[in-house]
């Protein structure tokens, strides 16, 4: 992690705010216009990696904005993975242990792509400023991200189904759960873009494993709006609503700049994020969770 913008330093009795997710928890994307026009050619590939501006992404991620707009009583914990999969963003729990003795702890999971699947790194050669980089995240693809290594093609082709997706997703939401609660934590869980996260999706994909589906407490999941299918759709709506899921990341990608809420790798803007965290505060509120 970046404990020098992403985390503060979190002391027994203190109230923290918890945010585990991929870049887009991270902060991905959520730099000022300034940066963005420091940014030659093609933004949307250029800041795919997420490594640059890393300051910019410790001040800006919905996880700070939650405390500097509505919390200030509130410390933050940012452990957001850049292209990391749930697995290894709920892992991040354990790798990064807190004091025993806290105030209010609130824990949400944005979460990301059902079909990524995280394993350790060989070594740990990244530690320090880049140790959030110790994953190695696959994608069960043939296509749209070019060569594949051969571990990568033996998920694809021995492991991945749309059912294990849907599995794998529940065991790391069980042990997010199992985890908060030995603590006496709150823990919640959102979708950044996935779409098929849901309960109705998700039992789909269950197939005869539907009876699964109850390993995970719902009340626990945040909707991020009435039709809204994930958070990307909330906060692509307040800007398009006439464009579906599967075309806004090719409509974003054509861009230059960044509009309002939504970057040409995207992700959410400063404004985007701020939305973002406004809307999980109301949650918290509504819940009589702070």
């Amino acid at each position: 992690m970046y404990p020098e913008t992403h985390c503060d330093e979190i002391c027994e009795n203190d109230n923290a705010i918890i945010g585990l997710g991929d870049s887009f928890t991270q902060g991905v994307g959520a730099y000022s216009i300034e940066t963005w026009n420091s940014i030659p050619n093609n933004p949307n590939s250029y800041n795919v990696s997420g490594q640059l501006f890393i300051e910019e992404q410790g001040k800006n991620n919905w996880v700070r904005q939650i405390r500097d707009n509505f919390l200030p009583n509130y410390k933050v914990f940012n452990l957001g993975v850049n292209g990391a999969g749930n697995r290894a963003a709920i892992k991040e729990l354990y790798l990064n242990p807190l004091p025993e003795k806290l105030g209010n702890v609130i824990v949400i999971l944005m979460a990301t792509g059902l079909e990524r699947f995280d394993l350790l790194k060989q070594s740990d050669d990244t530690a320090g400023k880049n140790w959030h980089q110790k994953w190695q995240t696959i994608w069960p693809t043939n296509s749209d991200r070019g060569p594949i290594s051969k571990v990568e093609h033996e998920y694809l082709y021995q492991i991945w189904s749309p059912r294990n997706d849907a599995i794998e997703f529940l065991l790391n939401v069980a042990d997010a759960q199992s985890f908060c609660k030995a603590r006496g934590y709150t823990f919640l869980f959102a979708s950044a873009f996935d779409e098929h996260i849901s309960k109705d999706m998700l039992i789909r994909k269950l197939e005869s494993k539907r009876h699964l589906i109850d390993m995970v407490d719902w009340q626990n999941f945040i909707s991020p709006a009435v039709n809204r299918k994930a958070f990307m759709d909330m906060i692509h709506q307040l800007e398009n609503p006439y464009r579906n899921m599967p075309q806004i990341f090719a409509h974003y990608a054509s861009l230059k700049m960044p509009t309002k809420y939504v970057t040409p790798c995207s992700h959410w803007t400063i404004d985007g994020q701020s939305k973002v965290a406004e809307y999980l505060y109301n949650e918290l509120l509504q819940r009589q969770l702070i």
